[in-house]
C-alpha cells in the first residue's frame, strides 16, 4: 500500500504564516517572489479558501480578482518559509516510512508495504503544527498521488473507480508529451473515467506506447518503485588548534588528519568528493578560503591532499592558524579504464594537483575555460572553471570569408593618431605613434559597432577602420570614447 502527502495552497499556507491575522479573509499569493522583477501582468499562484468563497481562483490575472474582490489582501512569495515548511512535511514523511519520494514541494509518496496500520490512523500519532495536510491511499504510487491532488478523493483509498470522476488533464502528472493529451481532448474526452472506457490496444495503435502506459496505471498494472530522497549528509570537520600552528608541515598534518576521516565517510557510503572547501582562521581574525573543484570525483587520501597541499605552500601566512575547516561536495564516483591497452592513462588527481599550482600562480579566478558570449563584442568572454561540467559554448553562426588573415594584438595598442571631424565622427589622416607610423593613404570604414546599449554599465560602442599606410602596410584601427585609438591588427 502506498500514501501520498500534499499541502493544498502550499505558498498560501507558507504566506500566511507571517501575517496569521489574513487567514480570515481573502488573500492571494502573487506569481512572483518578494525580492525579484515583478511581471508587467503579474497573476495569482495561490489563493485561500476565504478569496474561493469569493470567487476567485488561482492563476488568475491581479487586474480581474481585484475587480472581482476589491478588499483581496496581496501577499508576496516567500521562498524561505516555504522551504521551512517543505522540511515540515518531510519530517511528518519520514516519521512514518523511511521510503520517501518527494514529488514537489508540496506532494510526497510513502510506501506504507512495511505498515500495518494505514495512514490515516498513523496521522493520530503525529503533530502537523496546525497545517492542513491531506492524504490518499492506493495500491500504487501513481495511483495515490493523482488522488491526493483532488479533493474528491481526498482521505481515502482510491482505485480505477473513485479516479473516473477526476478531469481529464490530470492525465499530464503522470508524464509524457501533451499531443497524445490534446488528441484526446479533441474526441471529446472529459473524465478519467471516458477515457479507461476506451480499448487499451487501440489506444497503442493509434496515439502511441506512452497514452497505453497511462491506461495501464490508471488500472493499476503498474507499480513502480519510489525515486527515494535521503538528504545529504554534513562533511563537514573543524579542528581547533591548542596552540596556533605557524609551519606548513604541522598544518598539512593537521589537514592529512581531516582528510583521512573525510575519507572513510567517503568509502563507507560508496561516494566521491567532486569538491573541497578549505578554510583557514588566523589568529589575527583574518579568515582564507578556498574552494577547489576536482575534475573528476576523488576519494582516496593522497589524491585529495595533493591539490589542497599545492595551494597551502603558494600562502604567505601574516598570522599562525588557530582553526581550520573542511568541507566536500560529495557525489558517485565515475567508471574509469584501468589500464587495459598496456599503458598507464592520465591521471585526473594529477591535473587537479596541476590547476591548482596555476591557480596558486596566478591567483584565483584566473584559471579557467574562456567562453565567448553572444556578442560582438570583441575580446569578450567569460571565465568557466577548468575542473567540472563543460560549459556549452554558444553557436558560431555565420562565419563570413575573409580574403585576408588579421593578426590581432592582445592586448590592442595604445597610439596617437591625427584626426579630423567629419559628419561628426573622428577621421584618422596619420598614425603618429606606436610600431607603425604614417600616413594613411586609403581605408575601408568606419565600420560602427556597439552592444549592451539597454545597461548603461555595460555598454559599449566603437568605430574600426581598415586602413593602408604609404609603405602598404594595411591595419586596424580601432576609436573609443573617451578620444582613446588602438591598433588592433595587422593584415599580413
Amino acid at each position: 500500500m502506498f500514501a501520498a502527502l500534499h499541502i493544498p495552497d502550499f505558498p498560501m499556507v507558507a504566506a500566511l504564516r507571517s501575517w496569521p491575522d489574513g487567514r480570515g479573509r481573502p488573500c492571494a499569493v502573487l506569481d512572483s517572489p518578494a525580492g525579484t522583477a515583478r511581471r508587467a501582468k503579474p497573476g495569482l499562484l495561490a489563493v485561500n479558501p476565504a478569496a474561493r468563497v469569493a470567487g476567485i481562483a488561482a492563476g488568475w490575472a491581479l487586474n480581474r480578482a481585484l475587480v472581482r474582490c476589491p478588499h483581496l489582501s496581496l501577499l508576496e512569495r516567500d521562498l524561505p518559509a516555504e522551504a521551512l515548511l517543505h522540511e515540515e512535511l518531510f519530517r511528518i514523511g519520514d516519521s512514518l516510512t523511511p521510503d520517501v519520494e518527494i514529488t514537489a514541494a508540496d506532494c510526497m509518496l510513502l510506501d506504507l508495504s512495511l505498515r500495518k496500520m494505514g495512514v490515516d490512523r498513523l496521522f493520530e500519532t503525529i503533530d502537523s503544527n496546525s497545517v492542513n495536510i491531506v492524504y490518499s491511499q492506493s495500491v500504487t504510487p501513481d495511483l495515490a498521488h493523482l488522488g491526493v491532488l483532488h479533493e474528491a478523493t481526498r482521505g481515502r483509498v482510491v482505485g480505477a473507480v473513485e479516479l473516473g470522476v477526476l478531469p481529464l488533464d490530470v492525465l499530464g502528472l503522470l508524464g509524457g508529451g501533451g499531443a497524445g493529451l490534446a488528441r484526446l481532448d479533441e474526441w471529446g474526452l472529459r473524465t478519467l473515467g471516458d477515457f479507461m472506457k476506451l480499448p487499451r490496444q487501440a489506444l497503442a495503435e493509434r496515439l502511441g506506447p506512452e497514452v497505453a502506459r497511462w491506461h495501464d496505471v490508471l488500472h493499476g498494472k503498474i507499480c513502480r518503485l519510489l525515486r527515494l530522497h535521503r538528504p545529504s549528509e554534513s562533511l563537514f570537520q573543524t579542528l581547533d588548534f591548542e596552540e596556533p600552528v605557524v609551519s606548513l608541515e604541522s598544518l598539512v598534518m593537521a589537514l592529512r588528519r581531516l582528510l583521512h576521516t573525510l575519507a572513510a565517510r567517503l568509502e563507507a557510503r560508496h561516494l566521491a568528493a567532486e569538491r573541497l572547501d578549505l578554510r583557514l582562521v588566523l589568529e589575527t581574525g583574518v579568515e582564507l578560503s578556498r574552494q577547489l573543484r576536482l575534475p573528476e570525483p576523488q576519494s582516496t587520501l593522497e589524491s585529495l591532499l595533493a591539490p589542497l597541499r599545492a595551494w597551502l605552500e603558494s600562502l604567505r601566512l601574516e598570522a599562525a592558524v588557530q582553526q581550520l575547516e573542511l568541507d566536500a561536495g560529495a557525489t558517485f564516483g565515475s567508471a574509469a579504464q584501468r589500464e587495459w591497452f598496456g599503458r598507464s592513462l592520465p591521471q585526473p588527481q594529477r591535473w587537479a594537483e596541476t590547476l591548482a599550482k596555476l591557480e596558486a600562480l596566478l591567483g584565483p579566478g584566473r584559471v579557467g575555460i574562456p567562453v565567448p558570449p553572444t556578442s560582438h563584442q570583441p575580446d569578450a568572454f567569460t571565465l568557466h572553471p577548468a575542473a567540472g561540467a563543460t560549459p556549452a559554448f554558444p553557436d558560431a553562426g555565420f562565419q563570413p570569408v575573409t580574403a585576408l588573415p588579421l593578426h590581432r594584438y592582445r592586448p590592442p595598442s595604445q597610439i596617437a593618431v591625427a584626426s579630423e571631424l567629419r559628419d561628426g565622427r573622428p577621421w584618422p589622416l596619420a598614425l603618429l605613434s606606436g610600431p607603425h607610423p604614417g600616413r594613411i593613404v586609403d581605408w575601408r570604414g568606419p565600420f560602427p559597432v556597439s552592444g549592451a546599449w539597454w545597461e548603461a554599465a555595460a555598454a559599449w560602442q566603437r568605430l574600426e577602420w581598415d586602413i593602408q599606410l604609404e609603405s602598404g602596410e594595411l591595419l586596424r584601427l580601432v576609436y573609443q570614447t573617451p578620444e582613446c585609438w588602438q591598433l588592433e591588427g595587422i593584415y599580413p
